[in-house]
C-alpha cells in the first residue's frame, strides 16, 4: 500500500487559541477569569498562537538548499545545468588545396546570431566533386543516394568487405585525418550524442585501409578513430593516412574477418569533411579588474562576464593565482573554499558569505575561462549556411544531422520530480522482470527483448539449480521488411551486447545470485498450411499465408500482442490457424495447420508443440496445399 504523505500544517491560529483557551481555568486555578480580547494576557496568547502557526506552515517547506543536500544524500544529481545540443558539421571549401581547420572553429548563420556551434575536432577540409560510390556484393550508389540504406559485411560470420570510393578531387595533401560520417539506421545513440557511451566491444573486428580506384595500389591507415564503435551507431571516423597518400587514393575499404553483427548495419549517408560540433563557445577574459579592484569584504559579491547573460555555461576562474571552482550551491561549502555559482540568467560568478563559501578579496589579478551557449534554442533542423565567425578560414558548413541534446538549466522543482522518478526506476536485480527491464535498457546496445529464466544454469541443463538466472537477450534488429535480402529471421547478439548486458546486470544482481547472459535458442520450425476449395489466386495466397504465419511467430513483432513469441510457448496448431484465416480474410478457408519441429515434416495434429525455456521458433518453411472442401454430413431425421 502507499503511505500517505504526512501533512505537518494541520493547525490553524483559531484551532490554536481554542485548544489553549480551553486550558486556563486548570493552568491557572480558576484565578485567571477574564478571557475577552480586552485582556493583555489573551492579547500575549493570540501573538504566540500567530507565531506557532508560522513555525507549523515552514514545517511543510522544504527549502531548496534542503532538497539539493537529499539528493546528494539519496546519490542522485543535483539540478542540473543546461547542455548544449550537437551536431555533425560537413565543411566545404573553394580553395583547390585541402584547408585546415582547427579545433574550436566558431561557425554561426550570421556574425551576429547568438546560435554558434564549435568544432570538436580538427577537419581537413579537401575540395569535394561528385558523389560517393559503395559496392557491396554490387553496386549500391543508387541505394545509398536514395538513403534507402545499404546493408554492409553481413551476419554470417564469414569474411566480408565493402568498398568505397570517396568524392575527392586531385590535390596535394601534407599531414592530418580523413574524417568522415558513417550515418546508419541504429538505434544506438551516435557518437556525438549526450546519451551516448562508451566502453563497448565492437560488434565485429574492423579494418580500414585505401586504395587507388582503378589499380592495385592499396595500403593501410597509420591510425583510425572509430567513432561508430565497429559500425554499431552513427558516428564520425577519423583516419591518418600515411606518409605519401595523396586524394588519387581515395578508396576505402572497411572489411572484417568474421561478420558477426546481430544484423548486417544499414548505411543511410556517408559524407566527408566532418566534425562533431556543440551549441557553445570559449571564451577567456582578464580585463576585469574595474569588477574585482573595488570588492568590499562583504558576502554576494558579484563577476559579472561579458555577452554571458542568459548563455553561461560553465566557468573556472584564477584570482591572485589562486584557483575558484564552481559549485551547485553553497550548502556544503566552508569558509575557506574558494567556490562561486553559475547565475546564467545574469551572466555572473557569485560568490559566498564567508560562512558557505569563502570571500573574494580585491584583486586586479583575475582570470576568467568560460563557456557560452546549451540550451533548447541550440536544437534544430537541417541547414546549409554556416560561417566559420573568423573570416581568414575560406569555409562553410552544413550541418548534415539535426542538432539535438540541448536542454535548458534544471530547477529545483523540476529536480525533485526527476528524483522523484529516480527512485521508482530499476536498479537491483531481484526479481524476473527486474533482469528484464535492466537488459533491455542496457545503454550502448540495441536490446529488442529478454528473458529471465530462474533456475536455469547452463553448466547443468536437465536440472533446476537455485540462485541461477540466465538471462536470453534478442537484439533489436530490423523489422519492416520480411522479404528484405538483409532480414534476420534469428537474431543473434554479438559478444559486445552479451558481454555488456552481463557486466550491468553482474553489478546489479543479489549477492548470492548467479547470472548468465545467453543468446536465445531458436527451433526450426516448418509449416504445412490446407487450403479448402479452390483459392482464385494461389501465388497471392501463399504469400499472404506466409507473411502472416511468419509475423506471428517472429520473436520481436509476434505473439498475440505483436512483441515477439513469448519465451518457451507452445506452438498451437489453433492458434496458427487463426492467425492464417484472420490474414486470408475471405480470400480462402484454412482447413489445418500442420508443424514440424527441427527438420521434421509437417504433421497434422492437435497437441501443442512444446518448446523449453529460453526458446524461440524460427520459420524455415511454409508450405500451402490446397485440399478438397469437406462436405457437409447428412443431419439427422
Amino acid at each position: 500500500m502507499t503511505v500517505p504523505v504526512p501533512k505537518l500544517d494541520d493547525l490553524t491560529w483559531a484551532d490554536l487559541m481554542s485548544a489553549v483557551t480551553r486550558r486556563i481555568p486548570a493552568e491557572s486555578d480558576g484565578i485567571w477569569t477574564l478571557h475577552a480580547p480586552v485582556d493583555p494576557g489573551i492579547t500575549l496568547l493570540e501573538l504566540f498562537a500567530y507565531l506557532l502557526e508560522q513555525r507549523l506552515y515552514w514545517l511543510d517547506q522544504a527549502p531548496d538548499e534542503l532538497v539539493v543536500a537529499i539528493l546528494k544524500l539519496l546519490g542522485l544529481e543535483p539540478p542540473r545545468p543546461a547542455k548544449p545540443a550537437a551536431t555533425v558539421l560537413a565543411l566545404t571549401t573553394g580553395e583547390e588545396t585541402p584547408t585546415v581547420v582547427p579545433e574550436g572553429t566558431v561557425f554561426a548563420r550570421d556574425p551576429a546570431a547568438a546560435i554558434r556551434f564549435t568544432l570538436d575536432d580538427d577537419v581537413i577540409a579537401f575540395p569535394v566533386s561528385g558523389e560517393v560510390t559503395v559496392f557491396t556484393d554490387r553496386d549500391r550508389t543508387a541505394d545509398l543516394l536514395a538513403r534507402r540504406g545499404v546493408p554492409l559485411l553481413g551476419n554470417d560470420g564469414s569474411a566480408a568487405s565493402a568498398r568505397f570510393t570517396l568524392p575527392l578531387r586531385d590535390a596535394r595533401f601534407e599531414s592530418g585525418w580523413l574524417s568522415l560520417l558513417f550515418e546508419l539506421d541504429s538505434p544506438v545513440p551516435p557518437s556525438w550524442s549526450p546519451s551516448a557511451v562508451g566502453g563497448v566491444r565492437p560488434p565485429a573486428e574492423l579494418s580500414w585501409s585505401w586504395f587507388r580506384p582503378d589499380t592495385e595500389i592499396s595500403g593501410a591507415f597509420e591510425e583510425v578513430q572509430d567513432g561508430t564503435g565497429g559500425l554499431r551507431r552513427s558516428g564520425v571516423v577519423r583516419l591518418r593516412p600515411p606518409a605519401g597518400w595523396s586524394t588519387v587514393d581515395r578508396g576505402l575499404i572497411v572489411s572484417t574477418p568474421s561478420a558477426t553483427y546481430a544484423s548486417p548495419p544499414r548505411l543511410l549517408r556517408l559524407a566527408v569533411n566532418v566534425s562533431a560540433a556543440r551549441h557553445l563557445e570559449k571564451r577567456t577574459v582578464t580585463d576585469l579588474g574595474n569588477q574585482t579592484g573595488h570588492w568590499l569584504k562583504l558576502p554576494g559579491q558579484r563577476l559579472v562576464l561579458p555577452n554571458a547573460t542568459g548563455r553561461l555555461l560553465a566557468a573556472t576562474l584564477r584570482l591572485a593565482g589562486e584557483k575558484w571552482e564552481s559549485a551547485p550551491d553553497f550548502t556544503f561549502g566552508t569558509s575557506r573554499d574558494r567556490v562561486f555559482l553559475l547565475d546564467r540568467d545574469d551572466g555572473a560568478l557569485v560568490f559566498g558569505d564567508g560562512l558557505t563559501g569563502r570571500i573574494p578579496r580585491p584583486t586586479e589579478d583575475v582570470h576568467v575561462a568560460y563557456t557560452v551557449g546549451g540550451g533548447r534554442d541550440g536544437n534544430g533542423g537541417l541547414t546549409g549556411n554556416w560561417l566559420p565567425t573568423d573570416s581568414a578560414v575560406p569555409v562553410r558548413a552544413a550541418n548534415l544531422v539535426q542538432a539535438e541534446g540541448g536542454a535548458d538549466p534544471e530547477t529545483v522543482a523540476q529536480a525533485r520530480d526527476r528524483a522523484a522518478g529516480a527512485l521508482g526506476e530499476v536498479t537491483r536485480a531481484v526479481t524476473p522482470d527486474d533482469y528484464v527491464t535492466l537488459a533491455v535498457t542496457t545503454p550502448g546496445v540495441a536490446v529488442g527483448r529478454a528473458f529471465a529464466s530462474v533456475g536455469e544454469h547452463p553448466g547443468f541443463p536437465c536440472a533446476q539449480v537455485p540462485g541461477a538466472v540466465s538471462v536470453h537477450v534478442v537484439p533489436a534488429v530490423p523489422r519492416e521488411d520480411l522479404a528484405a535480402p538483409d532480414f534476420v529471421a534469428a537474431p543473434m547478439p554479438d559478444a559486445g551486447t552479451l558481454q555488456t548486458v552481463s557486466r550491468r546486470l553482474g553489478k546489479a544482481r543479489l549477492l548470492t545470485a548467479e547470472v548468465f547472459v545467453r543468446a536465445p535458442a531458436y527451433r526450426e520450425i516448418r509449416l504445412r498450411v490446407d487450403l479448402s476449395g479452390a483459392p482464385a489466386d494461389r501465388v497471392k495466397v501463399s504469400t499472404v499465408v506466409g507473411e502472416a504465419l511468419r509475423r506471428f511467430l517472429d520473436p520481436l513483432t509476434g505473439g498475440d500482442d505483436g512483441t515477439g513469441w513469448p519465451f518457451g510457448e507452445a506452438l498451437r496448431p489453433s492458434a496458427l490457424l487463426r492467425a492464417a484465416q484472420e490474414a486470408l480474410g475471405d480470400l480462402a478457408d484454412v482447413a489445418a495447420v500442420a508443424i514440424g519441429v527441427d527438420g521434421a515434416d509437417p504433421a497434422e495434429t492437435c497437441d501443442d508443440v512444446p518448446l523449453r525455456a529460453g526458446e524461440l521458433p524460427v520459420v524455415r518453411e511454409i508450405r500451402t496445399t490446397v485440399v478438397p472442401a469437406a462436405e457437409p454430413g447428412e443431419g439427422l431425421l
